[in-house]
């Protein structure tokens, strides 16, 4: 939804902001309750570090895929019909030509490193554990978002993609999505 309601004047501020403190206050919330996953990239990189059982991740995907499309479905109802086409379904308007393409991988793949190297550090390893976690967790998003939404749309998150596209039926380069992170 920051996507949709961001103004030509914020830039990338707002939905870095919007995204990153969001992010913040649900893992400090619900992270007790589930772990605080929302990324299914994040979710395989906390199971191959040990901080979540094999057998847990294809339904915390499959949740994480069900969720990212009710968010969209939910921006969508909520959002004035115009706006909502006009961010092209609100997740990936930044890759327009197939010359972006390998920069746009290569974005994903860094600022999707950035964040699950945070989780892992943050959240999940015992010796660099923190309160401050799921601040820093949103952090990060921000800083992503900010250094990466000109390359990428820096989306780090393939439910955050599906959702919207499934909504909008907007598949150009939507892989790049799911490749990168």
């Amino acid at each position: 939804l920051s996507v949709i309601e961001n103004g030509t004047d914020t830039g990338l501020l707002q939905p870095a902001l919007a995204h990153g403190l969001a992010l913040g206050l649900v893992i400090a919330t619900l992270g007790n309750i589930s772990g605080g996953h929302f990324n299914p990239a994040v979710s395989l990189a906390a199971m191959l570090v040990g901080g979540l059982k094999l057998t847990m991740l294809f339904p915390y995907w499959i949740s994480q895929l069900c969720g990212g499309l009710i968010g969209a479905a939910l921006a969508k109802a909520v959002s004035p019909e115009e706006r909502f086409w006009n961010a092209t379904g609100a997740a990936f308007v930044t890759v327009q030509q197939s010359e972006q393409v390998a920069g746009a991988v290569v974005a994903e793949i860094i600022l999707t490193t950035l964040l699950a190297l945070t989780v892992c550090m943050g959240a999940i390893n015992q010796k660099t554990l923190g309160p401050l976690a799921p601040f820093c967790i949103g952090f990060s998003v921000t800083v992503d978002i900010l250094a990466g939404g000109a390359v990428s749309g820096a989306c780090m998150n393939p439910a955050r993609a599906f959702g919207p596209a499934m909504v909008a039926n907007h598949w150009d380069y939507h892989w790049i999505y799911w490749l990168g992170p």
